[in-house]
């Protein structure tokens, strides 16, 4: 990865200041963007939640954060790349508002960062990837290896993925910092080469930091290098393109 042009994509955080659990002020956001930026993170997709107490993240309420903290970092990391996004908690209106430009698809694209409860049923999950598909979208989702119904299940990625949806894990668990079970998950998904991107879904600097390199390291020392590029940046770069051509 290039020292000058750091490569990394990330496509799921919480570092939009003010919104979410994540950061909770400009300050801190600059701090995260400067650490995800010295791990190698050159581009970075802002995804604030949208759901339960969070139903207040529509576009019109983010998107002036979104170009206060891009004017905020134009000194300090003039190369560093973010756009919008949202990381959308699956309801039965979520498609109607995404069509309407309530909602943020990543980049005003057809991708959306699509997100259930971690307890949700099967049924939940194909009703939200069907709804979202029947609408033209591609829906992308978020860190499965926190639904039970995923890590208990080895046939529901198969399913989602025959329906035309991605999969997004987060660097952590591939890491192992989010148990034995979850990191079986997800090697065995890597293996299978049934996911499409790692992100950080950082948060904060300590618990849940901006950091993608170490995670680089280990998916490309098991799974080879192409599969790491694809994961770690050409897909993303996809997405936010509105392209097609993701890589397995």
């Amino acid at each position: 990865m290039g020292e000058e042009k750091p490569a990394f994509v990330d496509i799921h955080c919480h570092i939009l200041p003010g919104v979410d659990d994540g950061a909770e002020n400009t300050e801190q956001a600059v701090a995260l963007l400067q650490q995800a930026w010295e791990d190698g993170i050159g581009t970075v997709v802002l995804t604030p939640h949208y759901r339960g107490r969070y139903r207040g993240n529509v576009e019109k309420r983010i998107r002036p954060r979104f170009e206060h903290l891009q004017r905020e970092i134009r000194h300090l990391l003039p190369d560093m790349e973010l756009y919008l996004g949202s990381e959308i908690g699956y309801e039965l209106d979520v498609s109607e508002k995404l069509t309407d430009g309530t909602l943020l698809s990543m980049n005003g694209t057809r991708y959306v960062l699509l997100e259930f409860r971690s307890n949700c049923f099967r049924s939940r999950v194909m009703e939200g990837v069907l709804e979202l598909i029947n609408f033209g979208y591609v829906p992308i989702i978020a860190h499965a290896e926190r639904y039970e119904i995923f890590l208990n299940n080895k046939d529901i990625a198969d399913e989602v993925l025959g329906l035309g949806a991605l999969i997004q894990i987060n660097a952590d668990s591939v890491l192992g910092k989010r148990g034995l079970k979850t990191r079986w998950f997800c090697q065995r998904m890597l293996r299978q080469r049934k996911v499409h991107f790692i992100a950080t879904d950082a948060h904060d600097h300590e618990n849940r930091p901006p950091q993608l390199r170490k995670c680089y390291e280990l998916v490309r020392r098991k799974y080879g290098e192409a599969y790491a590029q694809a994961l770690f940046s050409g897909n993303a770069r996809v997405v936010l393109s509105g392209g097609e051509n993701i890589e397995y």
